[in-house]
């Protein structure tokens, strides 16, 4: 059986009980390839009531056959009659008055989609009148009320509406129509119904002409032509984009949140796939509870933009809202009162994480979730973020479907905000690590090379001293998080003194020298991947010199990329990068999440937190399969602590031993799934040794 067979159609539907756009057109015209229809006059009323629904055809590019009738007044029927050899242009003159313009919202959307259809070549159109024996154009009406819609395996859904259906204006106010299926037609209603129509499109129906009405009826459909109109789903459900297929783990990892009923975290490692498998889950969700609204929530305006791509190809227009909420609140409004009146049964909307926790969003999302008058599918990518204070704090409760998407989903040091997201999400409910995929083949391999790098004399003098200074504090072993603002003052120079050691452009500079070829699709990550968009001095000091270093010793084509750069320079530097007209680019504290740039082969890591989302982020985002490569080559620079001099005692040697182990917790994960693990590994055995680290 094919598509329009799996349908639960009833035999007939009744405006008393049911909502016939929703419950009958859409579904069906979601899985035809071709709409037949047989209905009333050729104005604006009565087309619009012809084609409820027909912009869930329009998004999947079916094709429709419309018969409608004139509508005739006397003097009609005599220019008709006098003008026998000639009725087309009497047709357009007659169909040009019948077209009033209307204010009535809905219909005018469907006009547009049928407009849509036409100007794409998908709407044949044919008039209908009567004629006497003698061929005269004559008095009454055409005023068949016939619809068919057929799948692609042959499958035919037939329906006849009440007489309701006049073009008298567009109140619905109470309508019935019967329904037959060609898989139980055992009286043989559906094939007679495909004569009849067949019949009429062919012009052999005794007492009628049918003439040829596309050309026309095109042109003077163009009225409705809305330039802003975009065919998307209408539909009872996501419709799934041709040619995605999903993989095995993909699949369980749906299956695994649809056991946990609709909420729960999918730990998919970076470029396995997240963003697929959770339109599919969409899908699903959406053929089932109608009316429904999509919700994804995003960090960055470039992963939002990343998606509204995406969810393209399953059919969707999401609703941007990012900027100003003049800039999304009309089209807000819009997207519910579709789903609210029946003219569409899944909408969506992506939101950056700042417009989604600013109180204007939340009050209007806040209504709608209350209402309860329409289901809600919260998808949060890199859901980790939404555990920060302002985030938590904007959850809604009554969301029934939610999913959170993550390949590090505990928030570091930070237990309260990570409780909070498993507690609203649900927990994780699947994982598919890097490991797994590296394995399975869906991304790179790669090889890793830990850069020892040592401090210049004067960074030296500071580290000890920072580090004599800490020592006081860490002598009751209380954790970073519970530290005074004095110590986390120190902890904060340190790092920063770490980060912008000057010796790094040194070492980059012997890396670059020691390659047979210069690198391209290339990465140099300078800062410490916080999300703050404050810059210190070291880290400024520290993306010029790799800029300047790269650009002129090495001819390299780069461009940094910062929060200082504007939305727009820095889409425009991604896409020079991935269309191969820039070498690299010298990022500070941005590119750590969700951004797709497949074509990375290098990755220098001049400075790295001990944060985990931040490197797995980052070694994620070089590991994405593209055409041509072969594995990925990282290149991550490690301090070497300074000596201390006799002054250092037991309490300074093991706090320097504390904050090693935890550089070196990193360097073991990238070297457990690195090409070259055990070398790389062993690369820095001396520095183990000496601060009793061999087991780490």
């Amino acid at each position: 059986m094919g598509q329009l067979s799996s349908l639960p159609l009833k035999l007939s539907y009744r405006s008393s009980r049911d909502d016939l756009v929703r419950d009958f057109f859409v579904p069906c015209l979601e899985e035809s390839v071709l709409y037949r229809r047989a209905a009333g006059y050729f104005t604006s009323a009565g087309l619009a009531l012809a084609c409820r629904g027909i912009a869930s055809l329009a998004a999947r590019g079916g094709r429709m056959r419309l018969v409608v009738s004139p509508h005739l007044q006397p003097e009609d029927v005599s220019a008709l009659n006098e003008a026998a050899s000639n009725r087309l242009e009497v047709l357009r003159l007659i169909a040009d008055r019948s077209l009033p313009v209307i204010q009535e919202a809905l219909a005018i959307k469907r006009l547009a989609a049928l407009s849509w259809l036409a100007a794409s070549g998908l709407l044949e159109m044919r008039l209908a009148f009567r004629v006497d024996e003698q061929g005269y154009v004559a008095g009454g009406l055409f005023h068949e009320k016939l619809g068919i819609f057929s799948d692609s395996d042959g499958n035919h859904v037939s329906f006849s509406g009440s007489a309701n259906e006049t073009a008298g204006g567009l109140v619905e106010n109470f309508e019935s129509i019967k329904v037959f299926r060609s898989w139980k037609d055992d009286e043989g209603r559906v094939r007679e119904d495909l004569a009849d129509f067949e019949s009429l499109w062919l012009d052999t129906t005794a007492g009628l002409s049918v003439v040829e009405f596309t050309e026309i009826g095109t042109q003077l459909l163009q009225r409705y032509r809305d330039p802003t109109w975009k065919p998307q789903s209408q539909a009872s459900r996501v419709a799934a984009a041709g040619g995605i297929t999903l993989r095995p783990y993909q699949g369980e990892a749906i299956k695994a949140w649809v056991a946990s009923k609709g909420r729960g975290i999918l730990a998919m490692a970076t470029g396995a796939g997240k963003t697929i498998t959770a339109l599919t889950a969409a899908s699903r969700v959406a053929k089932k509870n109608r009316p429904l609204m999509v919700v994804v929530i995003c960090p960055y305006l470039n992963l939002c933009e990343q998606w509204i791509g995406e969810m393209a190809r399953f059919g969707l227009n999401p609703v941007p809202c990012f900027g100003g909420v003049q800039g999304w609140k009309t089209q807000f409004e819009i997207a519910y009162q579709r789903l609210l009146v029946g003219e569409s049964a899944c909408e969506s909307i992506v939101a950056s994480n700042a417009t989604y926790t600013s109180a204007a969003f939340q009050a209007a999302l806040k209504a709608r979730v209350g209402s309860g008058a329409i289901h809600h599918f919260v998808i949060a990518d890199e859901v980790h973020n939404l555990g920060a204070g302002g985030g938590r704090a904007c959850l809604l409760d009554g969301v029934p479907f939610r999913l959170g998407l993550s390949a590090t989903p505990e928030r570091y040091m930070d237990p309260e905000g990570t409780a909070a997201v498993m507690s609203y999400f649900g927990g994780v409910v699947f994982q598919y690590t890097l490991a797994d995929a590296i394995r399975d083949g869906h991304l790179s391999t790669y090889r890793y090379f830990p850069v020892q790098v040592a401090f210049e004399a004067d960074e030296a003098e500071e580290y000890a001293t920072i580090t004599k200074q800490l020592v006081r504090f860490f002598r009751t072993g209380e954790e970073d998080s519970e530290l005074p603002s004095g110590a986390m003052h120190l902890l904060i120079r340190r790092a920063r003194l770490v980060a912008g050691a000057r010796r790094k452009i040194t070492g980059l500079r012997s890396i670059l020298e020691s390659m047979p070829s210069l690198p391209k699709a290339a990465i140099y990550y300078c800062g410490d991947g916080t999300t703050s968009e404050t810059i210190g001095d070291e880290e400024t000091r520290q993306i010029e010199a790799v800029a300047k270093l790269l650009t002129d010793e090495f001819g390299l084509r780069v461009r940094r990329f910062t929060y200082r750069e504007s939305p727009e320079e820095r889409e425009e530097i991604l896409d020079s990068l991935r269309k191969g007209s820039l070498d690299g680019v010298v990022a500070v504290r941005c590119l750590d999440e969700g951004i797709d740039l497949p074509a990375l082969r290098y990755g220098f890591f001049l400075a790295s937190s001990t944060n985990p989302r931040q490197f797995v982020q980052r070694r994620g985002r070089l590991l994405r399969k593209a055409a041509g490569k072969h594995e990925a080559m990282l290149y991550d620079f490690v301090m070497e602590p300074p000596e201390l001099g006799g002054e250092m005692d037991d309490e300074a040697f093991n706090l320097e031993r504390r904050f090693l182990a935890r550089e070196l917790k990193r360097i073991d994960e990238f070297c457990a799934t690195a090409e070259n693990g055990a070398s790389a590994k062993a690369s820095l055995l001396a520095l183990r040794r000496k601060y009793n680290l061999l087991s780490q």
